[in-house]
């Protein structure tokens, strides 16, 4: 009988912590504890979880969400555009540094050709000079051997037009007759004399000595004296008989042919072509002296 008025008290406790409990949000455990003057104690433990609650969202903070939203994707596809462009520049970048380290090597590469053509230019230049200098000391060896050719009819007018055109120093011509024919279009004695103007162009230094006593002689000599070119008579006394070119000091013509159209072209001659500074020289002081003479 005593067990009656626990049991009432125990479900009194149980209805007003169930009261309770719906004010908790969350799980809650209670525990009530009665004493009686009786020595039994009973205890009893209820334990309640109430349902989940929905939040409440605000309509203003859904449409700033949407907004948002709209907002966003734009920007993203700016983004993946902006990304899409980094990429690309950053393969041009490298692509650049490939081509620009090329270039340093080809640059490289340009500037060791450049010096070793410097050096070869160098050498060219001492080389040429040695040959030169090689050149002149032959040529002015005390037993030269003197080159000796044989000049037949119009093999003279080729050879000595060839050394004519090709001077580069001197040329003395000291012969009997010297014919200028100004109105024969073809006139190989025309074609020399011509040639030694153009080497008086050249600034060849030209030096003629004529036979004063030949009429036709007059005309080449007023023509050669026009253009610049030392030209003398010899001495009335005297014949000047001798033909003879040197050219450059070391080349020597020398024979029967005179300088007129019958000589070179029609007439039987013969003279030398002799190579031989020592010989040049002896004809270039007979020449002075024969000037000087007239």
């Amino acid at each position: 009988m005593r067990n009656i008025p626990i049991i009432a008290l125990l479900l009194v406790a149980m209805v007003v912590s169930s009261g309770c409990m719906g004010a908790f949000t969350g799980s809650q455990t209670v525990t009530v504890t009665k004493t009686f003057t009786t020595t039994t104690t009973e205890t009893v433990t209820q334990t309640e979880t109430p349902g989940k609650l929905e939040p409440e969202v605000s309509p203003n903070l859904s449409e700033n969400l949407s907004r948002c939203m709209e907002k966003l994707l734009p920007l993203q596809e700016a983004l993946n555009r902006n990304i899409e462009r980094t990429e690309n520049l950053s393969e041009n970048y490298s692509e650049c540094l490939m081509k620009l380290e090329a270039q340093e090597n080809l640059s490289k590469s340009l500037n060791l050709c450049q010096e070793e053509l410097g050096a070869t230019q160098e050498k060219l230049v001492e080389t040429t000079a040695n040959l030169t200098s090689c050149i002149e000391e032959l040529e002015n060896l005390p037993n030269e051997s003197a080159s000796v050719e044989l000049l037949i009819d119009e093999e003279y007018y080729h050879r000595v037009l060839w050394a004519i055109e090709n001077s580069n120093e001197s040329i003395y011509v000291m012969t009997f007759f010297m014919k200028y024919d100004a109105g024969d279009t073809f006139d190989w004695a025309n074609d020399l004399i011509r040639a030694l103007v153009s080497a008086r162009k050249r600034d060849v230094e030209v030096h003629v000595l004529l036979d004063e006593r030949i009429d036709e002689n007059a005309e080449t000599y007023y023509y050669l004296a026009a253009n610049g070119i030392d030209v003398s008579f010899d001495s009335p006394q005297t014949t000047l008989h001798a033909k003879v070119v040197v050219v450059d000091g070391k080349l020597v013509f020398i024979g029967s042919h005179n300088w007129s159209e019958s000589a070179l072209y029609w007439n039987h001659e013969v003279s030398v072509e002799i190579r031989s500074r020592k010989m040049a020289e002896r004809l270039i002081e007979y020449f002075n002296t024969v000037k000087s003479g007239a």
